[in-house]
């Protein structure tokens, strides 16, 4: 069972960095990393965001969501409201909707020959395994 279990890490380890990969050289005009066009989408899809909810859209700490709003804030790319609202500047949002656009690419080259059995297999996988990963966090937060 462990080496499953690191089979599943591994794989997804590796399906993040080739997108990251991927992604960083489809934006490379932009001038920005793969960790701040996440901000980026994340902003063009929900248009403006408190930082806070932003860590939590991301999965990151608050400090990582602060740095990369900084970093994009010298960027011109994002402005912040003063009631701590993040949005996109214009230049953010073109940014954002490229994003969006290679990553429909990359969806569509990813699973162009997987069959529909095939993720629905994996689909399935991962939900009872999502699941269980809930229910261990939500016991730890009884005890």
């Amino acid at each position: 069972m462990k080496k499953n279990g690191m089979l599943f890490k591994n794989s997804i380890f590796s399906i993040k960095k080739c997108f990251e990969s991927f992604m960083n050289d489809k934006l490379k005009e932009f001038n920005v990393t793969a960790g701040q066009t996440q901000f980026l989408h994340i902003l063009y899809k929900e248009n403006f965001l408190k930082q806070s909810t932003l860590s939590k859209f991301a999965e990151c700490d608050k400090s990582y969501t602060h740095r990369v709003i900084k970093e994009l804030l010298d960027k011109n790319l994002v402005q912040v409201s003063q009631d701590d609202l993040v949005s996109l500047t214009e230049k953010g949002a073109l940014i954002g909707k490229e994003f969006d656009k290679q990553a429909k690419k990359w969806h569509k080259l990813l699973f162009q020959d997987v069959s529909e059995k095939d993720i629905s297999v994996v689909k399935k996988v991962f939900e009872t395994i999502s699941q269980k990963a809930q229910n261990i966090i939500n016991n730890m937060e009884k005890k």
